[in-house]
């Protein structure tokens, strides 16, 4: 695998040879032949936190330019998801809410394989309005009757097994996991449960279930604190405090609930373009992940077509993009990355590009780039485009190290998702001439960017072997360059 990063390295900057990256795509990749047209999905292509949310703001914005309506899809995770958006002067972090929401033409569907927290989606609905001076929020929602959810008791016995268990330590404490563990203990709540005439009987059932896990570990349901998306805390509380509490929040929701399914099959089968946005990353997907610092939820392209009950094939989607971080990788939780940056550099992108989480506000650790973990997560997930974020994060005066290799005892060996493993490899890094990233911020077109800037975008997508589609250089949906 070293020798293949080498002879590219080799091919730019020696040869010159850019891969096609100093000029736009030949062909429109929303047109590809034999997909379902302008239709797309963005991945995280490493650890989470890469920026899906500001790329596919940016899409949506792209498609209705040109068209009236574009439907914005989410299909995994919850309250701990993170997108950070910003529009004009203002800026937002999305948790639950699609970063369609901010677009009038748009409508955001919260589907089926997510995990809602009530009270949370209703916190972040009224803080979408006070961001917009009060006004109404331009784009129509819309939660599909069959979407998980994920309640205070959720929380709670996420806490329990935080305070009991290792295997919970990296959890965001918005009780993802248990909720998804519902699943496969064939007793979910869903929204419609909600909006049922025997919703009480259901909720308490619910609620006596995780009273008995709870006490199981030694603590009391009604008397753990759980966190709301302010940043305040409360008790679960008694069952009818917690029923209130969710009976509150449901009858704001209640109008956007509906069966989605009618709506999706004749989009699908239409022209409206469809912009389907990935929560966390491949990276900590429980298949391709590190534990124990992996989410619940599908992260790949594959959880489209389950959540959507088969309607969306994404293997027609004309694009499937994967978003990385340019010049670093970030990463939460409690895995030891082998490539983990010195304090100095970490402590100075950190702080140049927020690396705080948009949920959590946990300080990110920083990394270097590395190839051999991003190729294998590329493959498993069946990336063709590449999205990359933060081209502005570079300093000329440090060279930008990629790693192109692991060794063990000096012998090569390949990437694997296990932690005991990667312990004992040792990251091997090839030096690329860096540039000025801050003078970046008003550069818009292929042409304008530094030669130092093409040559490293053209070895990173030829050595993940996937075509550029689009490159910031800045927060703002404006700070693009765009390949389409």
């Amino acid at each position: 695998m070293a020798n293949n990063f080498l002879k590219i390295k080799k091919a730019v900057y020696k040869e010159g040879q850019l891969y096609k990256t100093d000029y736009k795509l030949v062909s429109n990749p929303f047109l590809t032949k034999g997909r379902r047209a302008n239709s797309i999905a963005v991945v995280g292509g490493a650890l989470g936190d890469e920026g899906k949310g500001r790329v596919t703001d940016e899409l949506t914005s792209l498609f209705l330019k040109k068209q009236k309506q574009v439907i914005h899809y989410r299909d995994n995770g919850g309250a701990n998801a993170g997108h950070t958006i910003a529009f004009g002067d203002k800026k937002i972090a999305l948790h639950q809410l699609g970063s369609g929401i901010l677009q009038k033409g748009c409508t955001v569907i919260l589907g089926k394989e997510m995990v809602l927290h009530p009270q949370d989606l209703v916190m972040e609905i009224k803080e979408v309005r006070k961001v917009l001076d009060g006004k109404e929020i331009p784009a129509k929602l819309l939660i599909d009757e069959m979407v998980l959810l994920s309640l205070d008791t959720h929380r709670a016995f996420e806490a329990v097994l935080k305070m009991k268990a290792d295997g919970s330590k990296a959890a965001t404490g918005r009780g993802i996991s248990p909720a998804y563990a519902d699943v496969i203990y064939r007793n979910p709540l869903r929204m419609r449960d909600l909006l049922a005439k025997d919703w009480k009987k259901r909720l308490q059932t619910h609620y006596e279930h995780y009273q008995m896990l709870s006490a199981g570990f030694g603590f009391k349901l009604s008397e753990v604190s759980v966190p709301r998306l302010d940043g305040s805390s409360v008790v679960v509380g008694d069952f009818a405090q917690f029923a209130k509490s969710i009976s509150d929040s449901i009858k704001i929701l209640a109008e956007f609930v509906q069966d989605v399914t009618n709506l999706l099959s004749k989009t699908w089968n239409s022209k409206v373009p469809m912009v389907f946005e990935k929560a966390q990353a491949l990276g900590i997907d429980t298949r391709y992940g590190v534990y124990p610092d992996v989410t619940a939820s599908n992260c790949g392209f594959d959880g489209i077509y389950s959540s959507t009950e088969g309607i969306v094939d994404d293997r027609l989607l004309a694009v499937r993009a994967a978003t990385i971080k340019a010049t670093y990788t970030s990463s939460v939780g409690t895995r030891k990355l082998p490539t983990m940056m010195g304090k100095e550099l970490a402590e100075r992108i950190r702080e140049d590009a927020n690396e705080y989480g948009a949920t959590t506000k946990r300080p990110r650790d920083i990394a270097y780039i590395d190839l051999p973990m991003l190729s294998y997560l590329f493959r498993v997930g069946k990336v063709e485009y590449l999205t990359l974020t933060h081209l502005d994060i570079a300093y000329k005066e440090v060279p930008i190290k990629v790693c192109v290799a692991y060794e063990i005892d000096g012998k090569e060996v390949a990437y694997r998702p296990d932690q005991e493993y990667l312990n004992r490899v040792s990251p091997k890094y090839v030096e690329l001439p860096s540039f000025d990233g801050s003078a970046l911020s008003k550069v818009r077109k292929i042409s304008d960017l530094p030669k130092e800037a093409l040559q490293y975008l053209a070895f990173l997508s030829q050595s993940l072997n996937v075509k550029l589609l689009m490159v910031s250089v800045g927060p703002k949906r404006e700070q693009t360059i765009k390949y389409y």
